[in-house]
């Protein structure tokens, strides 16, 4: 089994977002910079319970799928052009295209992530003897496609 290595993963998002929000764009897509942790998080399907009266054991069918979220955190540069488009992502309201490389691109076992989503926070964390970091969260909304990048 091929071992999988982070390094060389990206985060892409679409800095013009009102004219694309419910269709996923996958050029033009603008790179967050000096990514340090990077995650897709949450995908969850729900059930609906199916049990009728006469059933002695409950059943269930899928439900609607949970799209999940994005986190991440990254050094922290206010002349970064991903962390600018993040910014006004979040106060824009607007839903943003998204494309997660994992691994190298290079690597033929890399996996891409695209869909929508919303930038539904954005922090900024100092500490001692330490770079200023940001970490910020997104909703995906919506479908999305998980691909090999080979």
């Amino acid at each position: 089994m091929a071992q999988l290595i982070s390094y060389g993963s990206t985060f892409k998002i679409l800095a013009n977002a009102a004219n694309a929000q419910d269709t996923v764009v996958t050029s033009g897509l603008t790179t967050v910079g000096e990514c340090t942790s990077l995650s897709f998080d949450s995908v969850a399907q729900s059930t609906i319970e199916t049990t009728s009266l006469g059933s002695a054991v409950k059943s269930y069918q899928a439900g609607l799928l949970e799209p999940g979220s994005i986190s991440a955190e990254v050094n922290y540069d206010t002349d970064d052009a991903g962390i600018l488009v993040l910014q006004a992502g979040l106060t824009s309201r607007l839903k943003q295209s998204f494309e997660i490389v994992f691994g190298a691109v290079a690597n033929s076992t890399s996996t891409k992530v695209t869909g929508i989503g919303i930038v539904t926070s954005l922090s900024v964390k100092a500490g001692l003897d330490a770079v200023l970091t940001a970490s910020f969260t997104i909703k995906c909304s919506g479908a999305y496609t998980i691909t090999g990048t080979a």
